[in-house]
């Protein structure tokens, strides 16, 4: 009897722990969101995404604070996270789990800051950072175009067989684009993967990132990214 409640005493002091920790089973980049939803009993779905909005709102500022707090607050202990009740709710899974809500809270936040870029409300303009980026685009483009024509000319221009075969030369990469977690191409996954972080806050970055340079330059990094970056290896080919 008595080692039964000394069991009991263990498990209350290990589930009754109050402090603030990095969550080890409800992580995405470095669980700091999900160690927050447990210590104050919010769904760390709704943390997520109000820090991924005001990020895009700051024009990525929000992000220094989420930095400061991922290595100064401790890892969540091995006993703790193995004692703990898990949540019944949680949005982030539903977002996961459901396409048209992922796409549907997407428009709404852009939509948002658009409307708020429109009325003046922001911080930072939108236009100010599409006309920076066209700005230093547009030259950068030209000098490679020039640079290209005089290599011509000259007879040292790259050949294009040489380009084609860059892809085939994609297995030297550790970056891999993922096969089975994919929406388009499976870029967002395979850079998921490298990185050891959740496709979802990915894949939402990608697209905040694509809609504060201007939608192109997002559009057309992806595309070189499908084209160059190789696919991982199918069951078959490893």
């Amino acid at each position: 009897m008595s080692e039964h409640k000394i069991i009991e005493g263990k498990g209350r002091d290990v589930t009754s722990e109050r402090y603030l920790y990095r969550s080890v089973t409800n992580r995405s980049v470095a669980g700091v969101c999900g160690g927050l939803g447990e210590r104050f009993h919010v769904d760390v779905g709704i943390i997520r995404l109000v820090w991924l909005f005001a990020a895009f709102l700051t024009a990525g500022i929000a992000l220094i604070p989420y930095a400061v707090l991922a290595l100064t607050i401790p890892k969540e202990s091995q006993e703790h996270a193995a004692a703990k009740t898990v949540p019944s709710t949680d949005l982030w899974q539903q977002v996961r789990s459901n396409p048209a809500l992922l796409y549907g809270a997407l428009l709404v936040m852009v939509g948002a800051v658009l409307l708020l870029n429109a009325l003046g409300l922001l911080p930072w303009r939108l236009q100010a950072l599409w006309g920076t980026f066209w700005a230093l685009a547009l030259p950068a483009v030209l000098i490679g175009v020039g640079v290209f024509l005089v290599l011509g000319v000259m007879g040292r221009a790259p050949d294009w067989r040489q380009w084609r075969d860059l892809r085939g030369t994609g297995y030297r990469m550790p970056l891999r684009r993922s096969r089975d977690d994919r929406t388009i191409a499976g870029v967002c996954g395979g850079v998921a993967t490298f990185f050891q972080i959740d496709p979802l806050v990915v894949r939402i970055g990608y697209v905040m990132l694509t809609v504060l340079t201007g939608f192109a330059p997002g559009v057309v990094v992806y595309a070189l990214a499908a084209f160059f970056i190789p696919q991982e290896a199918g069951p078959l080919q490893e």
